[in-house]
């Protein structure tokens, strides 16, 4: 006997836009249970002016990866994060992580990690945080 019901397929996967929907809620959890991240500090580094160019809002965050704490697909926490804006986060990006410190330097900023500790304490203050980049730009006759 022949049955005719309704034809299986043979793919019982999720579909490719719910398995993205499904790791991206995981790594925000994951991400949340970090110590050191808050959205509310990295929307506040966004509203920073840029550290090197000091253009308002810089609108991006990047990382300093010589922290200790990345490992394998992980990045540093947000406390770590520094405000930059599109042009010299992608200048940053290409150096690469061995010479990150060397191309802050080069930028008149000699301690990056000093830096971030300073805005995550001051966070999410944006004003206190603008004034600390401004202070950060002053100590190396930058203007």
């Amino acid at each position: 006997m022949t049955y005719f019901g309704e034809k299986q397929l043979g793919n019982f996967k999720p579909s490719r836009t719910a398995r993205q929907k499904a790791k991206a809620s995981k790594s925000s959890e994951k991400r949340a249970e970090r110590p050191g991240n808050s959205e509310e500090h990295l929307a506040a580094l966004r509203k920073c002016p840029c550290v090197v160019t000091l253009r308002v809002p810089a609108g991006e965050v990047h990382h300093l990866k010589q922290t200790g704490e990345r490992g394998a697909g992980m990045r540093s926490s947000d406390k770590w994060g520094v405000p930059l804006s599109h042009v010299p986060h992608m200048d940053l990006e290409r150096e690469g992580s061995r010479n990150e410190r060397r191309w802050f330097e080069k930028h008149g900023i000699d301690a990056p990690l000093d830096l971030a500790a300073a805005l995550w304490n001051a966070s999410p203050d944006v004003a206190a945080m603008t004034r600390i980049i401004l202070a950060n730009r002053g100590k190396h006759g930058l203007k």
